[in-house]
């Protein structure tokens, strides 16, 4: 079972990043928005600025999240592998995600994505990286933390043998989604990204106003 300290600790890591949603909206401004916009994409949107400004405020909000989200796992694993008697190895972990000993008394450096098809690109870095660990006599693994399909590669964890991997028993992946189940209560998405496209067309507005 999950620690009630580790659970703390978790859902607090849960709770930074969804207040972590409406901050990556408040940081974009009307200038930040044009300076970086692709000439196609622009000219795609030229003749109505408002639906260009959503797009890129949204899009904004669900590339932070998906981002942040990464970093977040990441801390989890460590405070899961923590929680049942194992020890982080000191230090940047580089290139990989997490390097930790585990309690079964095996060094483990893994990478942790999404879910599989992320790396379908990155078949050789994967390779060089699992052949690395394997030099230093640790175990590599590449897993999915948000994908339950199973992988013919045996390097390869999906989601719930992850979950078991760092966590120590069956049954962490179904306790971690029952710990985090309806968190994302407290905030509204479609609220922060309307409220600040709001701004933003208000904003573009005034100035064509005063042009």
């Amino acid at each position: 079972m999950i620690s009630e300290e580790a659970k703390c600790k978790i859902i607090n890591l849960f709770d930074d990043l969804i207040a972590g949603i409406s901050n990556s909206a408040n940081e974009l401004t009307l200038d930040s928005i044009f300076v970086n916009s692709k000439p196609l994409t622009l000219e795609l949107f030229s003749n109505n600025v408002d639906e260009y400004i959503y797009f890129i405020v949204s899009q904004r909000v669900t590339k932070s999240f998906s981002t942040r989200l990464g970093g977040v796992i990441e801390k989890v694993s460590a405070i899961l592998v923590e929680s049942q008697g194992g020890q982080i190895v000191p230090g940047k972990p580089n290139p990989f995600d997490l390097k930790f000993f585990h309690p079964d008394g095996k060094q483990y450096w893994i990478e942790i994505k999404s879910i599989n098809a992320q790396n379908s690109s990155n078949l050789q870095t994967i390779t060089e990286r699992k052949k690395l660990a394997e030099a230093h006599d640790c175990i590599f693994h590449l897993c999915m933390y948000n994908d339950d399909n199973s992988c013919a590669e045996e390097y390869k964890l999906n989601g719930s043998q992850f979950w078991k991997l760092v966590g120590g028993y069956e049954d962490a992946g179904k306790d971690m989604l029952a710990m985090l189940r309806g968190l994302a209560v407290k905030v509204s998405i479609r609220d922060i990204v309307n409220n600040k496209v709001q701004e933003l067309v208000q904003v573009y507005d005034a100035r064509l106003t005063h042009a």
